[in-house]
């Protein structure tokens, strides 16, 4: 009887010891189960200066970082699907049927002064690209239960009253924009799944993209004619057998399309190139930059988008057979810096894309999005301008950091003034910072152009051309 208590208390001691064992050290760690970064140790010298010891960072450090979390996740999860047919899972939910939708469906989204100045920068945006005489595009993506509302269970409230209100001001702002939740509407009603049943739950599928890509082309095509709408005959069409949720160990049996572009293999890669020195917001980093030698023997143009996962995950190669060149930018918080991404690429075109639940704080940050202020071109305010003069360039004035890839010029100045350029083969904004104004530019337009550099300020009404004494 006594070892028999010895090996219940040493089985029980092991069961309560085991997750202490393993509990998870490891800094900066994501789970795999819910795709969470977990919380840092609230201990660390890092966490204490940015006041994170607390008894809420602690007890969420350990809940977080306890042994077994994920197995304890998804055993819960399992059981609860196969006993009660429920989703309890921190990223997804059931719908009607099997299908499955992302977290945050139940949010009641209500229009606001927070969309008011998400479109305001994005007329900001436009009116930048128009004054430079470049196309500008801004596309609207529906979630998963706009275009499957009535696979939503009872009592979801899913209300977007919204969305209505927020074209109705794109259309009063005259933004040049597509809504793709018709489209892929009518495609899905017709019998095509445009978004999978239960994998990849967030995004459209392969499908879908093609589809909503093609809108994106076709409308471009409109004003750049070059622009190449991807057809049928050049896909490939296949399907792929997914066995468990994204970012999730939760097991599934659904075969996804799984659409090619042939003849893809002779693109040019550049993106690496530009990795290493280009300015991106940590937390959205994903960035390319293909040219296509065929689309460019066809003057196709060179197109930069500011777009989400919906494209990052499935609209790229489309991108790539569209244009000669495609440069895609995760946008989110980068956008806001707009005119440093345009002066480095000077692009023909511009798309901006979003999906219809990143509009909040998160994603695009709302005090940055009011505090815009995009210099025009310098030919507009030589328009407006009531007085000029033109003085010489002191070299003292400017100084330049060279990259491989990109240089960084300073004009430093502790006068202020309302806008400055540096002119180049073209003119390239310079923004305020501590000291002076700085811009990026092409170290090769630089280095071809450097004798021959101008720097222009505009105060109040005064145009001054700063220009190198031949």
């Amino acid at each position: 009887m006594r070892k028999i208590k010895v090996i219940f208390v040493l089985i029980f001691a092991m069961i309560v010891l085991a997750p202490i064992i393993n509990f998870n050290f490891k800094d900066n760690a994501i789970s795999k189960i819910d795709n969470k970064t977990l919380v840092n140790n609230p201990f660390s010298k890092e966490e204490i200066s940015k006041g994170n010891l607390n008894k809420q960072n602690i007890e969420a450090y350990i809940n977080d970082r306890i042994g077994f979390r994920e197995d304890m996740i998804l055993w819960y999860t399992l059981l609860n699907d196969r006993f009660f047919g429920e989703m309890v899972h921190p990223i997804y939910t059931y719908g009607k049927k099997g299908y499955v939708f992302g977290e945050g469906i139940t949010v009641n989204e209500e229009y606001g002064a927070y969309h008011d100045d998400f479109i305001s920068m994005v007329k900001k945006i436009q009116d930048y690209c128009e004054e430079r005489g470049v196309p500008f595009l801004f596309v609207f993506n529906p979630a998963k239960p706009a275009v499957l509302t009535e696979y939503l269970l009872d009592g979801v409230n899913y209300n977007r009253e919204w969305v209505d209100k927020f074209v109705k001001k794109l259309e009063d702002q005259k933004i040049h924009f597509i809504d793709n939740t018709d489209l892929l509407r009518k495609k899905q009603e017709s019998g095509e799944s445009v978004f999978n049943k239960k994998y990849d739950a967030n995004h459209w599928n392969s499908l879908g993209a093609y589809y909503g890509t093609n809108a994106i082309l076709e409308n471009l095509k409109k004003q750049i004619p070059t622009v190449h709408v991807n057809k049928k005959e050049e896909l490939e069409f296949n399907e792929v057998l997914q066995t468990t949720l994204q970012v999730s160990e939760f097991p599934i049996n659904e075969k996804t399309p799984n659409i090619s572009i042939k003849n893809l293999n002779t693109l040019e890669d550049n993106t690496q190139k530009y990795l290493t020195e280009l300015k991106l917001n940590p937390s959205y980093k994903n960035f390319g930059y293909h040219i296509n030698p065929k689309r460019l023997s066809e003057n196709a143009p060179r197109a930069l988008f500011f777009q989400g996962s919906y494209m990052n995950a499935y609209g790229i190669d489309y991108m790539k057979n569209g244009f000669g060149e495609y440069i895609h930018v995760h946008n989110y918080q980068n956008i806001i810096d707009f005119p440093y991404y345009y002066n480095i690429f000077k692009p023909d075109c511009v798309v901006f894309e979003v999906a219809e639940y990143v509009l909040n704080d998160a994603y695009f940050e709302q005090n940055s999005m009011k505090e815009i202020r995009y210099n025009p071109s310098i030919e507009s305010i030589k328009r407006i301008s009531k007085d000029s003069e033109i003085k010489d360039l002191d070299t003292m004035m400017i100084k330049e950091e060279k990259g491989e890839v990109l240089t960084k010029i300073t004009m430093q100045s502790e006068e202020k003034v309302e806008y400055a350029w540096v002119v180049l083969d073209s003119e390239y904004d310079l923004k305020e910072v501590e000291g002076g104004y700085e811009t990026y530019v092409p170290t090769e337009a630089y280095e071809n152009f450097k004798d021959n550099i101008e720097i222009i300020t505009y105060n109040g009404s005064n145009l001054t051309e700063y220009k190198k004494n031949k």
